[in-house]
């Protein structure tokens, strides 16, 4: 596979041919520096694969004649849902990234009671959030970028996820082992799977109980206080592999 890859709106490809403008043209010329003949895989953040090869370069965009297409692959089961609370911006941010290459399919960011970032409509933030979602989605060839809900309320963000078939809440060392929930990740028809992790300092014992409330299980990542961003990546990988998404292909 290429490992020079682009995500590019839907509209972008007509038939045999996409065109690609703006940012997208930016990184193609001047960082990737690609010339025409170069060969390219472009992204619809569908889930679709495009290969192709540059056939026209402009002022302001890219052509790229298409070759190869490869239909949207069968979604990874369960599906698995992160709920977020918000910390500094910085950490969130790598949370953000990092659940991108991890495979997580929808973020959903939360205001805590501890949450240092408190704002849930901050100019300019959630576009920062996306180009950070799309680049990760980019280096680590995902074929569609997960989905990402606007912040909200910690209460109301539990609630969105109470559909979930198994739903867990990070509760630091006195919750049960997290491999005490292999067995149900690992069952057969199991769709969806929610996992909550706190900001800076946990959630509070009442956010804590309130997620009890709606069915979530608390669980202990070990005995170590590891920092929010350190939670939410050991638990997006422990809940890949007891779920067996990290197996090889095929």
């Amino acid at each position: 596979m290429s490992q020079r890859r682009l995500v590019v709106p839907r509209e972008a490809i007509e038939g045999d041919r996409a065109t690609v403008r703006g940012p997208g043209h930016h990184y193609l010329c001047h960082v990737l520096r690609l010339r025409r003949g170069d060969r390219l895989e472009l992204l619809d953040g569908s889930g679709a694969r495009y290969e192709g090869e540059i056939d026209g370069i402009s002022a302001d965009a890219v052509t790229v004649a298409i070759q190869d297409r490869h239909p949207p692959p069968p979604a990874p089961a369960p599906r698995i849902v992160l709920i977020y609370g918000l910390s500094r911006r910085s950490r969130t941010e790598m949370v953000l990234q990092k659940a991108t290459e991890l495979g997580v399919d929808w973020f959903l960011p939360a205001v805590c009671e501890r949450s240092v970032a408190r704002a849930v409509d901050r100019p300019g933030r959630a576009e920062r959030w996306l180009e950070i979602m799309t680049q990760a989605t980019r280096q680590c060839g995902r074929a569609a970028a997960p989905i990402l809900s606007p912040a909200l309320p910690l209460a109301d963000a539990l609630a969105q996820a109470g559909e979930a078939d198994l739903r867990i809440v990070a509760s630091g060392p006195e919750g049960e082992p997290i491999s005490s929930v292999s067995e149900a990740l690992a069952a057969k028809g199991l769709r969806d799977v929610a996992a909550a992790v706190g900001p800076e300092g946990g959630f509070a014992p009442e956010e804590l109980a309130l997620a009890v409330q709606l069915g979530f299980r608390s669980v202990s990542l070990g005995r170590l206080v590891l920092r929010t961003e350190t939670a939410a990546v050991a638990m997006l990988t422990l809940l890949s592999f007891l779920s067996g998404r990290l197996s090889p292909p095929g």
